[in-house]
């Protein structure tokens, strides 16, 4: 139903108004005019303000030399924990001796009971 056109949407479609093509340029122009001139230079002023709003905030507390420092000691913990340092063995461990090989036991020999062997009564219940 929703690709099927009728003939009232057809109609409609068909009558509806349009703007002259005098006023969609006139429009066109205004909005292209009045948009570069402002935002453009509004948003850079602004993003400059503010880097610049964030570097006197930390430099007066001297937030520059920490974060430096911060930054230093991240890549030396990074580096530490990329460095390869083989393979670690542990030999006696409980998951070594819960996931570890198996030792087999030697089996005992069953007793066989002396005597008479005794047969259970047929179930009757």
């Amino acid at each position: 139903m929703r690709h099927k056109r009728t003939n009232l949407e057809t109609e409609l479609r068909a009558n509806r108004p349009e703007p002259s093509h005098e006023f969609v340029n006139r429009l066109e122009g205004r909005v292209r005019e009045g948009r570069r001139s402002r935002a453009g230079s509004f948003r850079v002023a602004f993003a400059g303000a503010l880097a610049a709003g964030v570097l006197a905030a930390l430099a007066s507390v001297g937030g520059l030399g920490y974060a430096a420092t911060a930054t230093g000691s991240a890549v030396d913990k990074a580096k530490q924990a990329v460095k390869s340092h083989g393979v670690l063995v542990v030999h006696k461990s409980p998951s070594r001796d819960q996931y570890g090989p198996k030792v087999k036991k030697a089996k005992k020999a069953k007793k066989k009971a002396k005597g008479r062997k005794f047969k259970r009564p047929p179930f009757t219940g």
